[in-house]
């Protein structure tokens, strides 16, 4: 989504420009500073400094045709997306956050540039991991300037939907055990609401907080797959492989649904069985497993859905607490999750499921089958502090299924000593 060729193409023009600067004798200060901004964005480009080397760039621009020039927005724009790739998801955020106003100013709100701009902000909130509610702000204001732009019924429109109702699964849209705060309520909510209930409260703000996140979070990503299945009626010849996708997310959506109800007291989750839970599981892994086979066809084209998809396959495997279909996916190397989680957040496990993590100074949940729920609250699954205990998820990393702490900082018998 990020094609700034209007930055790049400029990038070079200014390189042609500076052989023309550089060739009188007498050289004016303007050219001096073109000169400099070149010298030093090449130095950065050398060095792999990506997002400095944009920033000596940009700010030539700023200076010289201004904030709100097109080029100027295509750079920051760039700029932002560079230290998000980088890992500078705050500073991201807030480049992006500029170059936003200075296209709304450059293009106007609706203007078709505008497409762009809000889905790669929602995409740095997304990151930011603060909620959803700003990267469905933006995501959908993507989606308003298309439909502005008599672009709904095209392609681009459904991959759109597409494409931000995975983003919001992924990002943790249902709550649950894959997530730490989603629709402003976190693991210490659960916690709250679990005391709540043993006291016979079971109509207090903790409740109100989960049911409401869950029933949002579903509508949300509802409308979205329904909008998009409306619209494949007739597009669908266009793009092979999109009934897969939505069938992708549509599964992811199902077992998230399911592991959000095995962490909600039984007031919000009602009758659902683990019979029933564990059929529903087998059910959509039959669904993604005819989805991954559809999209290997062109996997290189395909290869984001595919890993969602098998990374629902190895939530199924935790849920059905199946250590052996979790090894073998692992093993298969048709998933690696090594990017996603830190070095220091990484556990072995034994073959019982038990997490090795001898560092921690306070009680942790010591295998990996040992999720929060309802039931399982009580005293020992606090610390000292009355902070909900660490809790770990299945990794594939490097071919190797190994537990990744998830929603607690890293802390050591060192640490606090």
């Amino acid at each position: 989504m990020r094609r700034l060729t209007a930055a790049l193409s400029y990038v070079c023009f200014l390189a042609m420009g500076l052989v023309v600067s550089l060739a009188p004798i007498s050289v004016s200060a303007q050219d001096i500073t073109e000169a400099e901004a070149l010298r030093n964005y090449e130095a950065a480009e050398a060095a792999g400094n990506h997002a400095a080397a944009t920033k000596f760039i940009l700010d030539y621009m700023e200076q010289t045709e201004g904030e709100n020039a097109p080029l100027t927005v295509s750079l920051t724009q760039r700029y932002g997306n560079q230290l998000r790739e980088e890992g500078d998801i705050s500073e991201a955020v807030s480049v992006l956050t500029d170059a936003r106003e200075r296209a709304i100013v450059a293009y106007g709100e609706y203007g078709i540039e505008m497409f762009e701009v809000n889905l790669d902000l929602g995409e740095a909130y997304v990151d930011r991991n603060i909620g959803l509610g700003k990267p469905k702000k933006y995501f959908d204001d993507a989606l308003e300037v298309l439909r502005q732009n008599d672009q709904r019924e095209t392609m681009l429109y459904v991959k759109t939907l597409v494409g931000v109702a995975s983003r919001l699964a992924q990002a943790g849209a249902l709550g649950g055990a894959l997530a730490t705060d989603t629709f402003g309520f976190t693991a210490g909510d659960l916690v709250q609401s679990a005391r709540q209930r043993s006291g016979r409260n079971e109509t207090g703000p903790g409740f109100a907080n989960i049911s409401y996140g869950y029933a949002s979070g579903y509508r949300v990503l509802e409308e979205y797959l329904q909008e998009a299945i409306e619209l494949t009626e007739v597009l669908e010849i266009e793009d092979p492989y999109l009934s897969a996708k939505i069938a992708i997310v549509q599964a992811k959506i199902k077992v998230l649904e399911n592991v959000f109800l095995e962490v909600v007291p039984p007031s919000i989750k009602g009758s659902v069985s683990g019979t029933t839970a564990q059929e529903n599981y087998d059910r959509e892994d039959g669904n993604l497993l005819a989805a991954i086979d559809v999209l290997m066809e062109d996997a290189e084209l395909n290869q984001g859905f595919v890993d969602i998809a098998n990374n629902a396959r190895l939530e199924i495997a935790w849920l059905g607490e199946d250590m052996q279909k979790m090894n073998d996916f692992c093993s298969s190397n048709t998933l690696n999750m090594a990017s996603s989680y830190p070095p220091d957040r990484l556990f072995p496990i034994t073959p019982d499921g038990d997490v090795i993590a001898p560092r921690f100074s306070f009680r942790i949940t010591t295998n990996i089958f040992d999720r929060p729920n309802a039931g399982k609250y009580s005293n020992r699954n606090l610390n000292e502090d009355d902070r909900p205990q660490p809790q770990f998820v299945p990794v594939c990393i490097n071919g190797r299924l190994m537990a990744a702490l998830i929603n607690t900082p890293v802390v050591s018998i060192e640490d606090l000593d």
